[in-house]
């Protein structure tokens, strides 16, 4: 038995971007009596659906956009005899579509950082289960990726995530839906792990890949303020500083490196936190502008 895992593409270039995270944290998720897991990363080339034999475990991690190609993958990998089971915030907001599509065995919802040693001792032992909760897995709790799996010469950029979870509530997005509206940061020594490891691989383009990097801003803690929760207010501010001490020690790391990551716009209202940016290296920032209106906004709930 071998476990798999495939993030699916309808286009292959033989070279990538960006290093698709969540391959490389599930293969630190999983348990060392099924031996490394095989990496597909399909926008590097096809998957080889050869190197599947019956009883070999799948997992196939889906976004919108590459769903339909994901279900192509299970349905044949499934004929071949493997055990198919999908992940991803796509299987997590829809995992009926999975089963109706997608020839799979199994979904999982929610983080996969916990829950897929036990989805993969489940199926080894006979028992498996259609549908997994992951949940929303604490920040210490979170997988540091196996860079070492990580092919060599093939990705332009690599990721690190510091956090999971948005506190606002856009109507377009999927992320206070998948990750929740609480915000789990994580310590920052596996976060410069993660870093220095890439370094020394390497990269020196590394995207900070978190759902919001600016996860608190002024109007939420004084809105806690305002209702009285100050108990909330002052852990408001821990996370805030919290970051502000992850850019201090980004700061510290070789000058050669150069980071990018998404933020909202709130962030321009807060100067102090730009320029710890700024000296952390952070060169550039991807930030939504869905309407340069009030009344736009509002009706996104953003």
């Amino acid at each position: 038995m071998r476990i798999h895992l495939v993030s699916p593409s309808e286009s292959s270039f033989g070279i990538a971007v960006l290093t698709p995270r969540w391959l490389f944290v599930l293969a630190a998720a999983t348990p060392e009596r099924f031996g490394d897991p095989v990496l597909h990363d399909e926008t590097l080339e096809p998957m080889d659906f050869r190197s599947v034999r019956p009883g070999d475990i799948v997992g196939i991690g889906i976004h919108t956009v590459n769903a339909c190609r994901g279900y192509a993958i299970g349905r044949e990998l499934r004929q071949r005899g493997a055990t198919v089971v999908y992940g991803g915030i796509h299987a997590t907001l829809y995992p009926a579509e999975a089963f109706e599509h997608g020839g799979a065995h199994a979904v999982v919802q929610g983080d996969g950082d916990l829950i897929w040693a036990q989805v993969l001792h489940d199926i080894a032992a006979g028992r498996c289960q259609r549908l997994y909760d992951g949940g929303r897995v604490p920040a210490a709790q979170f997988k540091p990726a196996r860079w070492d799996l990580l092919p060599k010469d093939k990705y332009m950029w690599a990721s690190v995530q510091t956090i999971r979870g948005c506190s606002k509530h856009c109507s377009f997005c999927s992320v206070w839906r998948t990750d929740g509206q609480k915000p789990r940061q994580r310590p920052a020594f596996p976060v410069l792990e993660e870093i220095i490891q890439l370094r020394r691989q390497g990269f020196r383009f590394i995207l900070l890949a978190d759902d919001n990097f600016y996860p608190v801003s002024f109007a939420d803690i004084a809105k806690a303020e305002k209702q009285g929760n100050f108990e909330k207010a002052a852990q408001l501010r821990a996370v805030r500083q919290e970051k502000f001490d992850l850019m201090e020690q980004l700061a510290a790391l070789p000058g050669d490196l150069n980071f990018f990551t998404q933020i909202t716009l709130e962030a321009a209202e807060d100067p102090s936190f730009l320029d710890a940016m700024r000296k952390a290296r952070i060169r550039g920032a991807l930030v939504g502008v869905e309407s340069v209106g009030a009344e736009g906004l509002k009706a996104v709930f953003k």
